[in-house]
């Protein structure tokens, strides 16, 4: 039995791949993890935008950029051990996790299915979710910018409208108007 290591690197290195499958799995649950946060994350700002509590978004939105942000490192690490595992057991880098999973043993393959099928649920539902608060908040932004416009002409005395559909500005008025109470 030789004890040089394989230069070739034709034969796959089986006794490295339980280990490189334990490395994926891990990542994988902490994706999904991650994802669980992510939709909480969506959840609250729905709550906050369907609730007018516009001064919470801001904070919400800081909290789901920094788990996009984690979200983002763990994928490029995902990709990284797929990639490495897929080399392990002598396939296409390129391969995806499904196809991963059918060249490597049952045993080790089943949970890695699961995790990467979770995942994949996570993903779609938090892109659905996400999009739909974008839509509301876009509604609401719209929203507000026609009650702050027809406020801006009722206090302007004009009720004429310009080119663009919009009131007309007319002569200044020194007013204010305090939204907050």
């Amino acid at each position: 039995m030789s004890t040089e290591p394989n230069t070739l690197g034709t034969e796959p290195r089986i006794d490295t791949v339980p280990s490189l499958v334990r490395g994926l799995e891990a990542t994988l649950s902490t994706q999904i993890e991650g994802y669980r946060r992510f939709l909480e994350t969506i959840g609250r700002k729905r709550d906050a935008i369907k609730n007018a509590q516009l001064d919470r978004v801001p904070e919400i939105a800081a909290i789901e950029e920094q788990i996009v942000d984690r979200l983002e490192r763990l994928d490029r690490r995902r990709t990284t051990e797929a990639r490495r595992l897929a080399e392990a057991v002598g396939i296409d880098p390129d391969a995806t996790i499904s196809e991963v999973v059918a060249a490597i043993e049952e045993t080790d393959g089943s949970k890695l299915a699961v995790l990467a099928t979770q995942l994949r649920e996570l993903v779609e539902r938090a892109k659905r979710e996400h999009s739909v608060v974008r839509a509301a908040a876009d509604s609401l932004a719209r929203h507000m910018a026609g009650i702050v416009q027809s406020v801006t002409g009722a206090l302007s005395g004009t009720g004429v409208y310009g080119r663009q559909g919009r009131l007309r500005d007319g002569s200044s008025l020194a007013t204010g108007l305090d939204l907050t109470t």
